[in-house]
């Protein structure tokens, strides 16, 4: 029977059933999002005699830690002729980097952020490093829809676009708004007081979050323009937006609000669901060295991985295929990461105290070896460890501390970059 229960466990927690889950939820959009596509073209033939609307301004917004995010964006933005307004708001870029930006792209407008223009918390960075909760992201779009008058396109300065980017613009023509659909639910991602508070309906709780860091808005449709003040409203309100008790685990701040206000405007019967058919791609910001595996429930591990992510959010990523360097920090979810990274990327492994070391040095026997043969480096603060691992022969570091300073400069050091 535990036998059972485990074999049973292994599947559910399997990436590659994971993965194929979501293949199989989501196939079936392919061919929805294609279709509306082509519904959207000959409606705005007819409509316009164009297949999109020409005006279209795009909108984005950078700190200094963002800033290198924020060039690999605009250079990619460059290959893209049609897009003939960019704008740029400052939200706390270094004197260097406003330089940089005037002096290598002089087609693009800046614009400072008046952060006192708005709520104070707008400006408060929290734990995790995020400023405001992205509360200013709708004051901005809002801002530029209304001065500009056109068609506005949100992007994070993490993401790129390609020639598919054509989709977007004849979607938006059509319905006037858009946002992709995002990882997770709204039952999994927007806090409980917040869906209290705005008395959000219990039948749409399952549905798709969208994405905040990927949105369109439409001037001249009523609707759209509705659901961006609505937004932006919304999101000033700090008890909506940052709720106590609220994470990145359990509530996603402007994309929350985003979600809950386009499924209960119950304006949009359809809105295309796949990046990918539109060209898309999100979180490719450059730098992001570090991707760091879950550890088990109250772990050291855990707590580890957690204030790693707080304090040094700029060189790590929540997404594994975008690192460069796959951090075990315990080896009971090892399995779910596939050979095919494990073999591409750097891999390093700090066991802690509380880890079972049992598993390393029995690895056949708990099917491991597969996976951690491919580990580079080890990083120990237990001695009895280092001296196994190097009658193993394995590469080593000892560790004097397991304080999380001293290992990222032990990381920079051993790693050779320059974090």
């Amino acid at each position: 029977m535990d036998l059972g229960r485990l074999l049973i466990s292994k599947i559910k927690n399997s990436t590659k059933i994971k993965i194929f889950k979501k293949f199989i939820f989501e196939f079936p959009y392919y061919f929805l999002d294609v279709a509306f596509i082509t519904v959207s073209l000959i409606k705005n033939i007819i409509r316009y005699q164009k297949i999109y609307k020409k005006n279209l301004v795009i909108v984005t917004a950078s700190d200094k830690f963002f800033a290198n995010s924020l060039f690999q964006l605009l250079e990619n933005l460059k290959l893209h002729n049609e897009i003939q307004e960019i704008i740029v708001y400052d939200l706390g870029m270094t004197p260097e980097q406003v330089n940089k930006l005037y002096s290598k792209y002089t087609d693009v407008t800046y614009k400072k952020f008046k952060f006192d223009d708005y709520p104070a918390f707008f400006k408060e960075v929290d734990e995790y490093g995020k400023m405001g909760a992205y509360a200013w992201k709708p004051s901005i779009i809002w801002e530029v829809l209304n001065e500009y008058k056109c068609q506005v396109v949100w992007l994070d300065t993490g993401n790129l676009i390609n020639n598919k980017f054509k989709f977007v613009r004849i979607v938006l023509s059509n319905v006037g708004f858009f946002s992709p659909i995002s990882a997770g639910s709204i039952k999994d991602y927007t806090h409980k007081s917040t869906l209290k508070n705005l008395n959000f309906p219990e039948k749409y709780k399952n549905k798709r979050m969208l994405t905040g860091g990927f949105c369109c808005f439409d001037w001249d449709n009523k609707e759209s323009k509705e659901l961006l003040n609505k937004w932006k409203l919304l999101s000033s309100k700090k008890e909506l937006i940052i709720p106590n008790g609220s994470s990145p685990n359990n509530h996603k701040h402007d994309q929350s609000l985003l979600t809950l206000l386009t499924y209960d405007s119950k304006k949009y019967s359809y809105i295309p669901k796949i990046k990918k058919v539109f060209g898309i791609k999100v979180n490719q910001n450059p730098g992001r060295y570090f991707y760091l595996l879950e550890g088990g429930k109250n772990s050291k591990a855990s707590q580890f991985r957690e204030e790693w992510y707080k304090k040094y959010k700029t060189i790590s990523t929540l997404t594994i295929k975008d690192a460069e360097i796959i951090w075990i920090t315990s080896l009971i979810n090892i399995d779910r990461v596939k050979i095919k990274l494990l073999k591409k990327n750097k891999v390093i492994y700090t066991p802690f105290s509380d880890e079972d070391f049992g598993l390393i040095k029995d690895s056949k026997k708990f099917s491991l070896n597969r996976r951690t043969k491919f580990i580079d480096i080890y990083l120990t603060t237990e001695s009895d460890f280092l001296n196994y691992l190097e009658e193993e022969n394995k590469k080593v570091i000892f560790l004097e501390s397991d304080e999380i300073n001293y290992i990222k400069l032990k990381l920079s050091e051993v790693l050779q970059l320059n974090i």
